[in-house]
């Protein structure tokens, strides 16, 4: 990681496998996995790799933005950082939202869900990949359904609870 107390030295190694790629591919390729753009995601990334930088941090992911990220072209003002930070926490919010409310309100089974939640699970590798990590090294899958079996539980017991 690069040094976080001057400008940018070396390549960030987050975005290397879209060192040649273009804004509209890497959005693209986002697209098919989630409901992110690339502006989101890599200013999302960003602002969780330099959060040890405390308020400032906004401003200098902005200043080394084109540095940092070789799709994105121009700097951004620090409002413009907390904006696409902002708009990625409203989408996940509305993305669980979505996901949960189909479970709980009876749209879909609790068998569809699971088979759901194993197609998030490729989705969550293949992103990790994306980001220059080894899916297999961690334990990102068994997290995942660790953390949503545990959910489902809670509305099913919730469900459960309403209809009594």
């Amino acid at each position: 990681m690069p040094e976080s107390s001057g400008p940018v030295t070396e390549k960030y190694w987050r975005f290397q496998k879209f060192d040649r790629k273009k804004y509209t591919e890497v959005n693209d390729t986002l697209k098919k996995l989630t409901h992110l753009t690339a502006r989101e995601w890599a200013i999302a990334r960003l602002c969780s790799d330099f959060k040890d930088r405390g308020r400032s941090q906004m401003t200098w992911i902005g200043e080394n933005l084109p540095e940092l990220v070789p799709f994105m072209n121009e700097k951004y003002a620090r409002q413009d950082v907390a904006s696409a930070e902002a708009a990625f926490k409203r989408k996940v919010v509305r993305s669980g939202t979505t996901f949960f409310y189909a479970y709980y309100a009876g749209l879909i089974s609790l068998e569809e869900m699971l088979e759901m939640v194993q197609g998030i699970i490729r989705n969550i590798e293949e992103l990790k990949r994306i980001e220059g990590s080894d899916p297999a090294a961690d334990e990102t899958s068994a997290e995942v359904q660790l953390l949503m079996a545990e959910t489902l539980k809670r509305i099913t017991d919730k469900l459960k609870e309403v209809q009594q």
